[in-house]
């Protein structure tokens, strides 16, 4: 089962480069999940408004130079001229463009069972153009998954419209995705700098959030042993029996996924890594609570990790505060490979479906109705024919997502 990735915006690119990387390290019949086994080509179609991410990939020969669609003006960090649009340098359509070579893309697919969306939430192109590719999908492969990796902006600010952006973004994702991946770059610096062993290494680059999402991403998707036939050739199953594990009720499809790599270290030792740098309450001091939680090692090539399971279990129940009405909290794939590495390492990656999107999902809530209510920033909405009532069915979904998860932590 093949999947197909779409890159939109610079993030998302180069997000979905990282990602590509990891794929670099598969091996023998794995490949052809991700890749054409006969010429090598990335399953992937990337997307933006501006060329200069783009134009780096055009010079990879495993990328496919017709999936690759850019403008030269980008969408001036506005959802409503990202989602809108406008007709691009070539005079032609980027919806167009884009839906014709997700197409063509799928029907290279021998069996075809969903698209992974990698985008951010807070720029033009990768809110907007994101969100109108997100209904085309839906609309034109009704049956087949949809995954968004979604990579939130720093809460501090990197646009005025970051907020109206994420919001409007997030109303279309909680409505048609199956499941969203929510990267909080304010968490994931957090983590990193939790992680730092040497004073060097306190500066943390965007280039060091963009390969740890990768690896993320690589660490819950990548083919294991436990979803493997008896053939030994992988199907492709990860990326949508993740959904199935980490989403009991279709009200609640936000995830959170944190993966660690170590070369020399106990399974037990990278456990608590990961937990250390896990961020378990709120500013009020309350403890962040799971629904249901995924863990994934690779690397177990002694076949150790089952005598370790108990004991992981246990910790990731404490330290994820699992729900008590799910029985069991707790899922285990185990790899005897490291596809995140090309080196003798173990990873350790545990996906959840985590409270801690309630605080993320309520500023950026209280930040868009402060703003709207003083109407600020709403001329350029409207000027590429955004309306209030688009705000009023954001806030009213966004809304409903936050109750629902606050009920289910009860």
């Amino acid at each position: 089962m093949s999947c197909v990735l779409l890159q939109i915006g610079q993030c998302g690119n180069q997000v979905g480069q990282s990602f590509w990387n990891q794929v670099d390290n598969l091996s023998g019949p794995d490949v052809h999940l991700f890749q054409h086994p006969i010429t090598g080509h990335y399953r992937s179609v990337s997307v933006d408004t501006e060329p200069k991410v783009l134009r780096r990939l055009c010079r990879a020969s495993t990328f496919r130079k017709e999936n690759i669609i850019m403008d030269r003006t980008g969408r001036g960090s506005n959802w409503a001229f990202g989602y809108n649009g406008r007709k691009i340098a070539d005079g032609a359509d980027i919806f167009e463009k884009l839906m014709a070579s997700m197409r063509k893309e799928i029907e290279r697919c021998d069996n075809f069972c969903g698209t992974v969306l990698v985008h951010s939430l807070g720029g033009g192109t990768g809110s907007g153009v994101g969100s109108r590719a997100v209904e085309l999908l839906r609309d034109e492969y009704p049956m087949n998954y949809l995954i968004s990796c979604a990579v939130a902006p720093f809460a501090t600010g990197e646009s005025p419209l970051q907020n109206y952006n994420a919001l409007l973004s997030l109303s279309v994702l909680s409505s048609l995705a199956d499941g969203i991946v929510m990267f909080s770059n304010d968490d994931l610096m957090s983590r990193l700098l939790k992680r730092c062993t040497q004073p060097s290494h306190e500066v943390i680059s965007l280039n060091d959030i963009n390969r740890h999402i990768g690896m993320c991403m690589a660490g819950a998707m990548m083919p294991t042993d436990s979803l493997t036939a008896k053939t030994g050739l992988s199907i492709g199953l990860e990326p949508w029996e993740m959904l199935r594990s980490l989403c009991p009720m279709p009200t609640h499809k936000f995830l959170h996924i944190n993966s660690v790599l170590r070369k020399k270290s106990s399974w037990e030792e990278m456990t608590l890594s990961l937990i250390h740098s896990l961020t378990r309450r709120n500013s009020e001091g309350a403890a962040f609570s799971s629904l249901a939680n995924l863990v994934v090692a690779r690397g177990d090539e002694n076949k150790q990790f089952n005598s370790f399971m108990p004991r992981i279990e246990t910790q990731i129940k404490s330290a994820y505060c699992t729900v008590k009405w799910n029985p069991f909290p707790v899922d285990f794939w185990i790899s005897s490979k490291n596809s995140l590495a090309s080196t003798a390492a173990k990873s350790l990656t545990v996906g959840s479906n985590y409270s801690n999107i309630i605080p993320q999902l309520e500023g950026i809530l209280q930040s868009s109705q402060t703003k709207l209510s003083a109407r600020a920033y709403m001329h350029w909405y409207e000027k590429y024919g955004c309306t209030n009532e688009d705000f009023v069915v954001a806030f009213d979904r966004l809304q409903t997502v936050i109750d629902a998860y606050k009920e289910a932590i009860k």
